[in-house]
C-alpha cells in the first residue's frame, strides 16, 4: 500500500454516515488525509462511524489529523465512533505516546 485509501458511505441526503481509512497513515500522505478529512467535515451526519483498518503504517501525523477532525466532530456535535483496527505493535506505538485514551482506542 503505497497511500491511503477513504471510503464514504452517505445517507439518502448525502450526509456521511460511515467513513473507512486505511493505508499509509503517515507523513508523507497527509495532505491527502487532510484533504479527504477536509472534504468529508461539511457532511456529516448527526452519527457518523470512524473505522480504521487494514493500515501499512501509521505515525503521529495521522494521530495529529484524527484529533483536529475529532475535535471538530464535537464542535458541531456529531455523534461519532471510532474504531481502530490496528496491530499489536501500532497499538503499543499509540499506547506509548499516550493517546490510547484521548482516541478511544480501547476497543
Amino acid at each position: 500500500m503505497d497511500s491511503i485509501k477513504v471510503q464514504v458511505k452517505a445517507d439518502e441526503n448525502g450526509l456521511v454516515t460511515d467513513l473507512l481509512i486505511s493505508g499509509n497513515l503517515i507523513i508523507e500522505n497527509s495532505q491527502d488525509i487532510h484533504r479527504e478529512l477536509i472534504g468529508v467535515g461539511s457532511r456529516l451526519n448527526k452519527s457518523v462511524k470512524i473505522t480504521i483498518e487494514q493500515v501499512a503504517d501509521i505515525d503521529l501525523t495521522f494521530i495529529q489529523l484524527m484529533m483536529a477532525f475529532r475535535n471538530q466532530m464535537d464542535e458541531l456535535k456529531v455523534n461519532y465512533q471510532i474504531f481502530w483496527n490496528l496491530n499489536e505493535d501500532q497499538k503499543v506505538l499509540l499506547d506509548h505516546v499516550g493517546l490510547s485514551n484521548e482516541l478511544f482506542m480501547n476497543n
